[in-house]
Parts: structure tokens; sequence; C-alpha cells
């Protein structure tokens, strides 16, 4: 048992209880759902950090945020949740001050660090979303350290930014005697919306843990001793209901390919009987052919619960009780039935129509207590996906491809360019916008390539959107400018820096773009583009940290400039959208930092 841990206080409250959809019950966690709390963590309504000052955040009174600041008579203590759990989805928000370290240990026992690790890279086990390493005293030392998981990329934030976590988490699994069967499991562990773990078996507790030993529930664990770090929205979903089963199963087998009900009237079955399980039907036709089933879906408790049926290459459909298959469909099925606790009667229908369908079927179901769990796995596979087709940043560090941006329309010239240190963005060409900037990997061109292609590629890194595509320079008044012409863009003496070149009310415009050799972010040169304002991000709010220095809480960069002579950040609404400008004097050259 680490010492830390012991002397634990008693909260006063626990987590508070929401409901969601299918049943699933959600606790938000709020400070005095931990004990432990030796006077480094409070309460507060906002924090912030100036990046260039190691180790400090500073906060704000208010409510909704747990910060733990660190002081000499209040040394940073680790805080451990009242209530244990086992299998659990975890979603929080995180910030970390300049070179703080932090962690979240789920049942108290395996570590998912965090850390600040901007620029970085290259990724380790104790880099921010790390699986954190098991530990081996008696071992050499460079060899204690065992059995860590880096993550796949890095797409951490600067400091002083907010940054997502969201874990699917198994807990290991023991027998009536109390023996292990089976070990703890990351399902998926997901670090500002992009997957950078998945389906990782942990053999034992990582280094620190509270047992030594793995355990079936255990309490959240939030790490305070290593620096200042602040947690919002933490929420935790348990699943811990009995995994449904499916009996006395029913099936009928007409032989040759039916796209519709309609079609079977009049045709005898070819085979039928009754099996305990779905996974007994033999397979009576080897050619095309369609089945009818009957079965019992036993669920432990009464309530909503989702139930996902596919065919892969074929037909589908379901009923629930005395309900009838009204068609069926060549997409799947994904419906939302009330079950009773025990046996609920269904009905299922798989039409393997063509002769390259395989032969059974996916189902599965989630609901109260329950996370998705497959009943039955087809000879296809569980919903596999296209195997992704990603660009080589070295090869290709210039692309030109269709751009979705989230509540806006398509944008067909977007000019996404990988940038070393792997910082990357992209351009609308159509307005002279920076879209977006992202840190980590380059481009999946799945949809562009795939099928029939849709022309669309898809940053893989942390994306940040800095605003819905729209003339960025505009007149003293914030009017958007009358006239826009693209004059194409170069790369600057064999670099992947460019210069994009425009025409704006006739005057020539030149906007560079370079990635900033320490790695945080961009650096951006706009000439002739008279003297009104230019926009450089979206949104309202500006949190100023230091003189030329400002935090865009909403859109999550920091922006840099030499205030001296544009004087400071305005906000201001135009056309409808919400932006941050910056007086212009003919020029302007600013830095986001993300």
């Amino acid at each position: 048992m680490n010492p830390r841990l012991l002397g634990l206080g008693i909260a006063l409250a626990v987590a508070t209880p929401l409901m969601t959809a299918q049943g699933q019950t959600v606790s938000k966690l709020t400070l005095d759902s931990f004990s432990n709390n030796k006077g480094s963590w409070t309460e507060v309504g906002k924090v912030w950090a100036d990046p260039a000052i190691p180790g400090s955040l500073q906060s704000q009174s208010g409510n909704g945020i747990l910060a733990n600041i660190p002081g000499k008579k209040t040394p940073g203590t680790d805080i451990i949740s009242t209530d244990k759990f086992g299998d659990v989805d975890l979603s929080l928000e995180f910030m970390v001050a300049p070179g703080s370290n932090s962690g979240v240990y789920l049942q108290g026992n395996y570590e998912i660090q965090i850390l600040d690790s901007w620029t970085s890279t290259s990724t380790k086990p104790g880099d921010n979303g790390g699986i954190y390493q098991r530990w081996d005293e008696s071992k050499p030392e460079g060899q204690k350290g065992y059995q860590g998981y880096a993550p796949r990329q890095n797409v951490s934030k600067a400091p002083g930014i907010w940054q997502k976590l969201e874990v699917s988490f198994q807990a290991a699994k023991f027998d009536a005697s109390g023996n292990k069967i089976e070990n703890a499991r990351f399902l998926s562990v997901k670090l500002n919306d992009v997957t950078i773990h998945e389906n990782l078996e942990v053999y034992g507790p990582t280094r620190g843990s509270m047992t030594g030993e793995d355990v079936a529930e255990g309490p959240l664990r939030i790490q305070g001793d290593h620096g200042a770090v602040a947690f919002r929205n933490i929420e935790i979903t348990p699943f811990n209901a009995k995994t449904p089963s499916i009996s006395n199963v029913g099936y009928e087998t007409y032989q040759g390919s039916f796209n519709s009900l309609e079609e079977l009237e009049g045709k005898t079955a070819v085979a039928k009987g009754n099996v305990a399980s779905f996974k007994e039907v033999p397979s009576s036709v080897s050619d095309v052919n369609l089945t009818k089933y009957t079965a019992n879906l036993n669920v432990a408790e009464a309530g909503e619960y989702l139930i996902t049926l596919q065919v892969p290459g074929g037909l589908s459909g379901f009923a629930l009780g005395n309900e009838s298959v009204s068609g069926l469909s060549d997409r799947g099925v994904r419906v939302t039935k009330q079950l009773k606790a025990g046996d609920n009667p269904v009905q299922i229908i798989a039409s393997k129509n063509r002769n390259w369908s395989v032969d059974g079927f996916n189902l599965s179901i989630s609901g109260p207590g329950l996370r998705n769990t497959d009943l039955l796995v087809s000879e296809a596979g569980a919903y596999q996906d296209t195997d992704p087709i990603y660009v080589d940043a070295d090869a290709t560090p210039v692309l030109r491809s269709f751009r979705d941006i989230p509540n806006f329309k398509r944008l067909s010239h977007v000019v996404s360019v990988a940038g070393k240190e792997r910082v990357n963005y992209a351009y609308d060409m159509e307005t002279g916008t920076l879209i977006q900037v992202w840190r980590g990997e380059f481009l999946n061109a799945t949809p562009m390539w795939n099928s029939r292609g849709n022309g669309v590629s898809v940053p893989r890194g942390a994306v940040i959107n800095l605003t819905a595509p729209a003339i960025n320079a505009v007149g003293s008044d914030y009017s958007a400018s009358e006239e826009f012409r693209t004059k194409g863009y170069q790369l600057i003496d064999g670099s992947q820096d460019i210069v994009f070149s425009y025409l704006l009310s006739g005057e020539s415009v030149k906007d560079e773009i370079k990635v900033l050799d320490s790695g945080k972010g961009i650096s951006r040169s706009v000439s002739g583009i008279g003297n009104g304002f230019y926009k450089v991000a979206a949104g309202t709010e500006i949190q100023k940290i230091n003189k030329g220095y400002y935090l865009l809480p909403e859109t999550g960069v920091y922006l840099q400039y030499d205030e001296a002579t544009y004087g400071a950040p305005v906000s201001h609404t135009t056309d409808g959208n919400a932006g941050i400008f910056l007086p212009a004097k003919g020029n302007i050259v600013y830095n986001l930092l993300f």
C-alpha cells in the first residue's frame, strides 16, 4: 500500500447520478465525491496558465472545476473517489500547468499518464495519454519498468488549454473462488477525440498502484503530488449488468435469393428445427438462402435496449414479441426496444441473397448497465471497417482535397499541409482562410479513394477548427471585402512552408504560413491587406495572458503577436459570424500556438 494513501478523510457527498439513452446511469463527480484532500485541491470557476511560467496555474473563484494548486503549506496529494467501480466508461477534461505531471488511475491501480507533452514528436508510456509501466524493483537498473503502452501519436495540446480524455475500461474478472480468470483491458482510450489505444490487455497494476494486485472493483484515483493540474466534467458510466443470453432457437431455411418477404409465398423450407443457440443452427444450404429465426432474448434488468442486426452483404429484418417483421434492409437494423427482465421473444430474418454473402449475421445489444455486447458474430467478423488509406506526410506533404467542417458546408478547394514537428494546417483556397490546425499524424484519405470516393480527406490528429471559411480581410467597419480571386500557392525554397496568393479588391495579397521551429504552432504573415481588420479565429472570448499573448478559450489556441505595432485584439460579429480580429496596417503578422 502506498503510504500516501493512508489516513483518508470521509467525503460529505457522493457522485450525482444522471441518466442517458438506453438507461445508462452516469455519475458526475465533484470534489465532494473524493477523499484524501489535504488542502491543495479546491473547487474553482476558472483556471488558466502562462506557458512561459513552469508549474503555475492561476484560478478564479467559482464552481465546477477541481483545481490542484500545491503550495508550501498545502503539498499536493492524490484524491480517491469514495465509490468503487468495475467496468466503466470514463470521460473528463483536464488542464496541465507548463511542465506539470498527473495521472488518472482506474480502480486506483491502472494509470493513464497526464503530462505536459507539448511539442514532443515521439511517444513513450510516460507521455500524455500513455498507459504507465508496471514496475519491478528486483530487476536491474533500466529494466525495472515493463509492459507500458505509448500512445499511438502525440495529440497533446498546449499547457493551459483544456484537453479531453475518454476511456472504456474492462476490469479483471475472477471466478467464484477469487482466482483471476481474465486480465483487465483498456478497450479504448481517446485523447482530444483521437483514438490512441485500442483493446490493450494489462497483466497487472501499473507503478504506484493502491493494492499491488488486480481487483474486481476499485475507486477512481487522480494524482496530485506531481504538480498543478485541473479537472472538470468528470463522468463515469458503470457497466455491471449480466451479459444477455439467447435460448430456444427455432429456424426455417429457404433456398434461393430473396429480396423481400413477399417472395417467400408458396415456398417450402428445406431445413427447420430447434436448437439451444444460434451457433448450433446447422449450415443446411451452402448457396443463397433466407433463414427465419425465433428465439428468446434474456436480459437481467428491464429497460430500454439498443439492438443492432447486420447480415454482411445481405438483407436483415427484426421484430420483438408479437410484432411482425415489416421488411428487409440491406443496411442492417438498428432499433431501440423496451425489454422486460427475463425472456423476450424475438424474430430475426437473415437473407444471404448473393453468392458472395457470408453465412450468419452480427447481433449486438446495449442497455442499462450493459456495454455494447456481441451476441453473435458472422463468418465475416463483427462490423469490419475498411482498411484506412493514410497519406504519407514525407512523400506527400501537400494535398488538395474536399474537407467537411462542422456546422458548415463541404469545402472543395482545401489545401492541407504537413509541417515539421507534426504540426499541420488546412487552408481554404476559395476564401483565403486558415480553417484548421492540428498536432499529430497527417491525413486519412480513405473517404477520397475508397469505393467510389467522395473527395474528402480527414485530419488524423487533434483538430482545432479556427473559423467558418470567410474572407478574413475586412474594412474598418468590419464589412467583408467585396472581391476575392485566388492566384494559387508556391513552396518557399523547396521547404514545406507555403505562400498563398490572391487578389483582394484588386490588390495583390501574399499569405505566408510557416511551422515554428519550436513546434509550438504556426506563424502567419499577410501583406497587402489594407488598413481595416483581419480575422484570425472564431469566437468571442479573449483572455490576456501577457502583453501580446492572448488565450482564445473557445478555439483552444494562443494568439501571439507584436501588440505595440497592431494594438489589442477585438471581438466582433460580422455577417453573423463571431470572430477575433487584429487591427491591420497594410499587413499582419502573428503566431497561433496550440
